[in-house]
């Protein structure tokens, strides 16, 4: 004879009252690896941002130094001169450099989101890419118009 004090499956085990706290902490327990994926996301996308700063930077320095010489040269010419064709290709090549840089970045940070946020992202980014000039909301509005 079974004695009724001593529990004969897991189920008695546990009281009812238990079945909704254990529902709780599960819930909270997946909430909560779901927030630290999101973080290591997050993370993981400042990272590569912190990283690729002194990149951008140089990069704007270079483009600002071409623009200056052209301007310069501009000014001191009243025709297309070799110095100015010169000017012209070195600001145009420095461009280039910039915006390959650029997309491998935004393709980078990409891949460290989940599919339907990296696609979004790179929609966003994809006029900064095309008018590298604009405004960041200016790139927001046109990728959301």
């Amino acid at each position: 004879m079974s004695n009724p004090l001593i529990p004969t499956s897991n189920s008695e085990r546990i009281r009812p009252g238990y079945w909704a706290f254990f529902a709780i902490v599960g819930a909270v327990a997946a909430a909560a690896i779901t927030f630290c994926g999101i973080n290591d996301q997050f993370r993981k996308v400042e990272g590569l941002q912190s990283a690729y700063m002194p990149v951008c930077n140089e990069m704007c320095q270079r483009i600002m130094e071409a623009n200056s010489k052209l301007d310069r040269l501009l000014s001191e010419n009243r025709e297309v001169t070799p110095a100015v064709e010169g000017a012209i290709r070195e600001a145009g090549s420095v461009q280039d450099d910039c915006r390959k840089q650029m997309l491998a970045q935004i393709y980078r940070v990409s891949m460290q989101m989940n599919p339907a946020d990296g696609e979004r992202y790179l929609r966003l980014m994809k006029s900064r890419v095309i008018q590298p000039g604009l405004s960041s909301d200016t790139a927001v509005r046109a990728a959301t118009e």
